[in-house]
């Protein structure tokens, strides 16, 4: 027959039981999906870099920027300099100086005006005689167009000569007591003119400018 137990000792042993149950099965609430799906903010501090990394680091940034400073600096030595462009050196024109003799032709009167701030124009004015024909050789620079000259010299009637190169006649009033043919060409930025005064014809003075021409160069 068992011994009877003690009251209180039965009576504490029974809560020691509740207490250690009701830990044992304490109800943990689960978490939320929200908490599920935001990251933790409560994670630890990233490691400190340690001061000789840093050190280490800078060096290598400043090596790198001087590197490039120093290739930029060669690579635009290297290349050999642009040449300096050389002065446009203006090519002097012959003198208007009319020729003493010109086939069977020979120079009598000349007449020269300078530019000057009256005359925007060097003229020169040669007379001519072979002992039977007389023409005037007319020679004026600068003139760009023979259009425009054949117009202040009163040239009237004028037509361009087929195959001459640029030569124009026509009739003129050079002289006061009739009219008289006249032909011209501009080049090397010259008006040169023959005026007949034998009466000669186109095909005569045409040929008396283009040998003027090559014996003023």
């Amino acid at each position: 027959m068992s011994e009877p137990q003690d009251e209180h000792q039965v009576t504490g042993d029974s809560e020691d039981s509740s207490v250690a149950a009701e830990d044992m099965w304490r109800n943990v609430p689960r978490p939320t999906t929200e908490e599920l799906l935001t990251p933790s903010t409560q994670g630890a501090d990233p490691p400190s870099i340690p001061r000789g990394v840093k050190v280490i680091g800078i060096v290598i940034v400043l090596a790198l920027l001087f590197l490039s400073v120093w290739l930029g600096l060669s690579l635009g030595r290297s290349g050999s300099p642009a040449p300096e462009p050389s002065p446009t050196v203006e090519e002097e024109l012959w003198e208007l100086e009319p020729p003493v003799t010109m086939d069977e032709f020979v120079r009598g009167d000349v007449t020269s005006t300078p530019r000057d701030g009256d005359n925007d124009r060097d003229i020169a004015r040669a007379d001519y005689t072979d002992g039977t024909d007389r023409l005037i050789l007319l020679l004026s620079r600068p003139e760009t167009d023979l259009a425009t000259y054949l117009e202040g010299a009163q040239v009237s009637g004028v037509e361009p000569v087929e195959g001459s190169g640029g030569i124009s006649c026509g009739t003129s009033t050079i002289s006061a007591e009739n009219s008289i043919p006249f032909c011209a060409r501009v080049v090397d930025d010259t008006a040169i003119a023959v005026a007949g005064l034998s009466e000669q014809d186109t095909s005569t003075l045409t040929s008396l400018v283009d040998s003027f021409y090559e014996e003023l160069q």
